[in-house]
């Protein structure tokens, strides 16, 4: 009885640590890295295929650092696993939380859960329309997304539909850089303690303002609702 009762607040105290910030699908994510991790460490990169999906975790590791620095370095390691996820994943990652900190001897290790570029946008898609053009702020870098969804019914082939969706999808660009202000709603952060994109995001991209509509890359295109194709495109900056 006393060995079961343990096992069942053991959980209940795991579970209470990430309540805050994670469903149930995504404590069994970090879960699931950190026991890869556990059971062969690694720093760097590494792509995890699970059962359902894949999972992208970074560890970075600091040397050096004071133990009571230790969790204020995590801004830090943040910009750090950006840039190493960046040089080596095939597609953007635009959200890091930390899931754990090793300390062994006089290196603190960082391991990060990653959420790409396109199941952030996939992810808020399903909950609410998020067609038009939005300033992506992440630790290290920023990404002009501009969405379109489009119904099925009304065009008579898939590849008449992709050149209406990337014609509107710079439109909807150009209009969001060539506009005389940019309003928090256009602007969402990943890291929602990251208070440095306010002042300067309109002034990066109305420098860039070219290079966003000339460069577009395609992110997706796919049915998220039922008979309606929903594409997003984006461009880093």
């Amino acid at each position: 009885m006393n060995k079961i009762l343990f096992s069942f607040l053991l959980t209940i105290s795991t579970l209470g640590v990430y309540a805050q910030s994670f469903n149930d699908e995504k404590t069994s994510a970090i879960n699931f890295v950190k026991r890869v991790y556990n059971s062969a460490p690694f720093e760097g990169i590494k792509k995890l295929e699970g059962e359902e999906r894949n999972y992208y975790a970074v560890a970075v590791a600091f040397m050096n650092i004071p133990k009571d620095s230790a969790l204020s370095a995590v801004a830090k390691a943040q910009i750090k696993a950006q840039l190493v996820a960046e040089q080596g994943f095939a597609e953007p990652c635009i959200k890091f939380e930390m899931i754990d900190r090793i300390e062994k001897g006089n290196q603190n290790t960082y391991l990060f859960l990653c959420t790409t570029l396109e199941d952030f946008i996939t992810e808020m898609s399903k909950k609410k329309s998020i067609d038009g053009a939005r300033i992506i702020s992440a630790p290290g870098n920023k990404y002009v997304v501009s969405t379109i969804t489009l119904e099925n019914a009304k065009y008579t082939s898939p590849e008449l539909r992709d050149k209406a969706a990337f014609m509107k999808a710079k439109q909807l660009v150009s209009t969001l850089v060539n506009g005389s202000t940019i309003t928090s709603e256009q602007i969402i952060r990943t890291d929602e303690n990251d208070k440095r994109t306010e002042i300067t995001s309109t002034e990066v991209v109305k420098e860039n303002a070219m290079g966003f509509i000339q460069g577009l890359e395609l992110l997706f295109g796919k049915e998220i609702t039922q008979n309606k194709t929903t594409y997003s495109y984006y461009s880093k900056f």
